[in-house]
Parts: structure tokens; sequence; C-alpha cells
């Protein structure tokens, strides 16, 4: 996992956010228009924004055990 002591924000994270801003814009424009593909393209955006997250949260576990370890130590 990259050191995140400059105050960026995790790769996982920030695509989970966007992929998750923009599988809702798409659900809503294609629920709006009744438009079969885009609401489909929203919820593979949501699969994706849930997926990263996924990604993410092993990240903070991952983190947060090599800290135990080394308070441990």
């Amino acid at each position: 996992m990259p050191d995140n002591s400059a105050g960026r924000r995790p790769l996982a994270f920030v695509a989970s956010v966007g992929f998750g801003a923009i599988g809702l814009v798409l659900l809503v424009v294609g629920l709006a228009s009744d438009t079969e593909a885009i609401y489909l393209s929203g919820v593979a955006a949501g699969v994706l924004s849930l997926i990263a997250a996924l990604v993410w949260r092993e990240e903070l576990i991952m983190a947060w055990n090599a800290r135990q370890k080394k308070r441990q130590a």
C-alpha cells in the first residue's frame, strides 16, 4: 500500500466515489429517459464502485495489521 502521509486519498477510495457518482447519475438519467442501456451502465458503474470499495477496505485492513505488528514488536 502506498504511503499516505502526504494526505493524498487512496486510489481505490477515489475510484469508488467516482464510479458511485457516475453510476448514480446514469441510473437517474436511465430511469428518467426510460433507456435500458443507460440504466444498465449505471448498474455496472455501481458494481465497479462496490469492487473499488472492497479493495479500499482490504488496504485499510492491511495497514491496520501492519501498525498492530509494529506496536507488538
